[in-house]
């Protein structure tokens, strides 16, 4: 996704909000993992939360976004953790007859067809619409959108439309100015939820969106599938892979561990 200059310090105020989201998002995902709550429960619960640092920004009021601008949703590959993509396979199956799930599921396979054939260098390096986006330019799955998605905010929608433009002209460099405070406090959210996810031996890792829904519609009840640690997301696109099950965690020698015991 095209951002502000990533080469710019962050400030000691961007850095606390970073941390205190992280502390509150800590305690919310633990409360979670303690219920047995469905997984829509997952997302409002931390949409609740991310909103109340967003509302917070002092770049609020510079924020350029509208319904109907897809800018994002046309050049951003969306990552997203697994209890993001059950939750909205879980609203897909609640609120989509089944014509239109049929249909859902096509638009998924094809866009994850394409960005496999990209990352194996097959396709061209061209922007996909996201697999979600609906013919109207709007989100189909906007109340439980991934986190990401609801905590990013342009200030400048020309920009945005050109950043799509250069994009699919296959330059990716462009830069738009973001609402910083914002995303520090959607990282510090998102990243809690990933380790917290990792500590009670459950699959925290990153999957590209679109695949990751796909694989999530094949499991009934995948929620629960999910929290007894079976593997639901093996045939998705991981694009973190920095824990298990995607990542093998290698233990120290355990020489390394012992004293030396050689006269000298």
């Amino acid at each position: 996704m095209p951002s502000h200059d990533a080469r710019s310090p962050i400030s000691p105020h961007l850095t606390t909000v970073f941390h205190q989201a992280s502390h509150d998002g800590r305690r919310l995902v633990e409360g979670l993992l303690c219920q047995n709550g469905e997984s829509l429960d997952w997302i409002d619960d931390l949409r609740q939360l991310q909103a109340k640092y967003l509302e917070k920004s002092p770049q609020r009021a510079q924020r350029d976004c509208s319904a109907g601008c897809p800018a994002c949703c046309m050049t951003a590959q969306v990552d997203a953790t697994p209890i993001e993509a059950i939750a909205v396979s879980e609203y897909l199956r609640n609120y989509l007859d089944t014509d239109d799930l049929f249909n859902v599921k096509n638009r998924l396979t094809r866009v994850t067809k394409l960005r496999i054939a990209q990352i194996n260098a097959q396709a061209p390096q061209r922007p996909l619409a996201c697999g979600l986006l609906g013919l109207d330019g709007k989100c189909s799955i906007y109340p439980v959108r991934p986190i990401i998605c609801s905590g990013v905010f342009s200030l400048n929608q020309n920009e945005c439309a050109k950043a799509e433009r250069e994009a699919q002209a296959g330059d990716f460099s462009q830069s738009i100015p973001l609402d910083q405070e914002a995303i520090q406090a959607t990282g510090g959210i998102s990243g809690t939820l990933q380790r917290v996810l990792v500590e009670h031996g459950l699959d925290g890792n990153l999957y590209e969106l679109s695949s990751a829904v796909l694989a999530a519609l094949q499991v009934p009840d995948c929620l629960e599938h999910y929290l007894n640690k079976e593997d639901i997301f093996q045939n998705a696109i991981c694009t973190d892979p920095h824990s298990p099950p995607r990542k093998r965690i290698v233990p120290k020698p355990k020489f390394l561990n012992r004293r030396a015991s050689r006269p000298a």
